[in-house]
């Protein structure tokens, strides 16, 4: 199910880009745009290595607090991918609003990214990978 709502955000990310009239959004659109890229593959590593944790059938306070971890990044970023298409909604907003925007959601994603790298370096770590 999970793989189907990506898709369907993917979809929505690539066929209603938005339109910039200047270039300066369009960079900074660019650039978070690129730190999602970067990071957004990164989720089949995160569903693979909650598989692997769970099949430990560890009920320890570890394994359990991992599995968390490795959740919370997925719908971390799952959340910031539906958050942002209210991106589209800015098209007739000037470019000190649309520049506002896109400077609180470049924090966002890469906090985002940093999360979901963290959970992947712990997981890795205690899996002995």
């Amino acid at each position: 199910m999970k793989i189907l709502q990506l898709l369907a955000l993917l979809f929505l990310f690539i066929s209603c880009g938005p339109a910039h009239n200047d270039e300066e959004v369009k960079l900074l659109y660019d650039e978070v745009i690129r730190i999602h890229d970067e990071v957004m593959p990164k989720i089949s590593d995160i569903n693979k290595l909650k598989k692997r944790v769970r099949k430990l059938e560890k009920n320890d306070e570890t394994s359990i607090a991992l599995i968390k971890q490795l959740q919370d990044a997925d719908d971390a970023m799952m959340d910031w991918m539906a958050d942002f298409q209210k991106y589209k909604t800015l098209a007739d907003s000037s470019k000190t609003v649309k520049m506002d925007y896109l400077n609180v959601e470049k924090q966002k994603i890469q906090s985002v990214s940093d999360q979901m790298l963290l959970s992947i370096d712990t997981a890795k770590k205690y899996l002995n990978d």
